[in-house]
């Protein structure tokens, strides 16, 4: 089975082409930077996600089974700073995958689509879903776009688009700004992690190991009931509760963390993942405890050097 993954040299990309190797598959890393992968089972192509006679020449000519696409601008606060870039790169660019794959017969695509398609939920959780996207930012409107597109091209030319609506992820090889990372980074150094307002916040973080685990199990999966599904850890925590959590293991940590929510974040419930299970075999296999210990292992490492 040969496996192209777009943004393969990327945070969660990175993971998921181990797990694919460690599987026995191949796979086609297409990246728009350049990058030599020594890895036996590992070919990198240097493209462009809108080249779609790029795109097309290698899946025709590596014999691509199916695409995990988890390329694009992965953070919603850049959106509202780079609007167009944002849309182009996430919705132009996924168009441009999804038709790559028609035009040389790949129907199996897993999305990477993500909690913020939803925007904020008034509803009481767990949410299922069936539940109506209200997105409220750029980021979260592109993720629709792919969703929707994924739809269309289901019904009109037979293909298999999966969508996975990925919540707040977070391991070892995050590099990009985060919440998370932030409040270890200052606990490390001994600092005191200040946020006005944003303690009652709730998120239901996914490791990295998981997320990569739930885009295999769609990319192989014979039982698809629906378009979208949810990824995401079991546990939903506010801000406040994991900084209780990550105080057990930052022992010079300080915390000044005041209530309310944070601005610019869409506030959301707990998410079901009874669909997810059903269908792809996915249950989270990271408890959350044993999750922040591995990104502060890892922090730790890349301070030391």
């Amino acid at each position: 089975m040969t496996t192209l993954v777009t943004g393969g040299r990327g945070f969660v990309g990175r993971h998921l082409v181990d797990q694919l190797l460690a599987d026995g598959e191949r796979v086609i890393m297409y990246n728009r930077d350049y990058s030599v992968d020594p890895r036996a089972g590992v070919v990198a192509v240097l493209g462009e996600l809108f080249d779609i006679p790029r795109l097309a020449d290698t899946l025709r000519t590596y014999e691509v089974d199916r695409i995990i696409h988890t390329a694009g601008q992965s953070h919603p606060a850049l959106s509202i700073e780079l609007p167009v870039t944002t849309f182009a790169a996430n919705a132009d660019g996924t168009l441009a995958v999804y038709e790559a794959a028609r035009m040389t017969g790949v129907r199996r695509i897993v999305f990477f689509s993500s909690e913020c398609a939803l925007g904020n939920i008034s509803e009481p959780g767990p949410i299922t879903e069936d539940v109506k996207p209200a997105p409220t930012t750029v980021y979260g409107v592109t993720k629709v776009a792919g969703e929707l597109l994924g739809s269309a091209y289901n019904s009109l030319y037979g293909m298999e688009i999966v969508s996975l609506r990925i919540t707040e992820v977070y391991g070892p090889g995050l590099w990009m700004p985060s919440l998370l990372g932030d409040m270890i980074r200052a606990g490390l150094r001994g600092e005191t992690f200040t946020l006005e307002s944003g303690g009652d916040h709730g998120f239901q973080f996914v490791h990295v190991e998981d997320v990569a685990t739930a885009a295999r199990l769609a990319a192989n999966t014979k039982t698809l009931t629906q378009q979208a599904y949810f990824v995401s850890g079991g546990d939903r925590m506010t801000v406040c509760e994991t900084a209780e959590l990550l105080a057990k293991y930052l022992l010079d940590a300080h915390f000044d963390i005041g209530p309310g929510y944070l601005p610019d974040w869409d506030r959301q419930v707990q998410f079901d993942l009874s669909c997810s299970t059903r269908d792809l075999g996915y249950e989270p296999a990271w408890e959350l405890e044993k999750g922040l210990q591995s990104q502060i292992e890892w922090i730790r490492s890349t301070e030391q050097r």
